[in-house]
């Protein structure tokens, strides 16, 4: 199929969400530490936190429509959908991302469209296209993360969590190739996340080693106005 960017769905989400002041959203890629320092975030502030990962693989899918969510509807009826996706191009997987994401703004708008826009809320990842956010809110609202140099090999055998991904992969056909690419569509999304940042002025933060949760979060706290 096509993907293409509803641009109606993003000026119908901005509606919603350029009203959230104190909506703050964290990107980067695997392992960059969004939900920790989300959840430290939270914890210092009494701040909720909308995952948005945990919606677009869950609570989504039961909500999206073929007419107003056709990128999401293919992906989430398919099959199974990580084979759906390890079988497209480097170039459709990242159309893909582009046109789903503004669906999956249309849904988090629909969540919030009857909440106080003085609620302050994180919102932790689940995008792979900053830019498009920007233009839903105001950058000055986004952080980028970043951890020094790791390969997604590396990242990806780094937890518990993340080793499950090989397993859940190796019970595809073909898992030695699978496996190549989403290592290769993983470390493309990472690079496009940083990108993206930088030509929209969205700050981007490495943590170093020596840097602890508290130390890393109060920096995110500053940059985005928390504090």
């Amino acid at each position: 199929m096509q993907f293409t960017v509803n641009h109606n769905l993003l000026t119908q989400s901005r509606a919603v969400l350029s009203r959230f002041k104190r909506l703050f959203w964290l990107v980067g890629g695997a392992g960059s530490g969004k939900t920790t320092i989300c959840q430290a975030l939270s914890a210092r502030f009494a701040m909720p936190v909308y995952d948005m990962d945990a919606h677009i693989y869950g609570a989504y899918h039961g909500r999206f429509t073929p007419e107003r969510h056709p990128v999401n509807t293919a992906w989430a009826t398919s099959p199974n959908g990580l084979a759906w996706l390890l079988a497209l191009s480097w170039e459709e997987f990242h159309a893909f991302n582009q046109a789903a994401l503004p669906e999956d703004l249309d849904l988090l708008a629909e969540d919030l469209l009857a909440a106080d826009p003085n609620t302050s809320l994180l919102i932790d990842g689940g995008i792979c296209n900053p830019a498009l956010i920007a233009q839903v809110i105001a950058p000055q609202q986004m952080v980028g993360l970043a951890i020094p140099a790791q390969t997604s090999a590396d990242i990806w055998q780094a937890t518990e969590e993340h080793r499950a991904m090989k397993d859940f992969i190796y019970q595809l056909p073909n898992p030695d190739e699978a496996w190549r690419k989403f290592l290769e569509f993983d470390g493309r999304i990472t690079h496009t996340i940083r990108r993206e940042c930088q030509e929209n002025n969205i700050p981007v933060y490495w943590r170093s080693d020596t840097d602890s949760v508290d130390e890393f979060a109060t920096k995110v706290a500053q940059t985005l106005g928390i504090l």
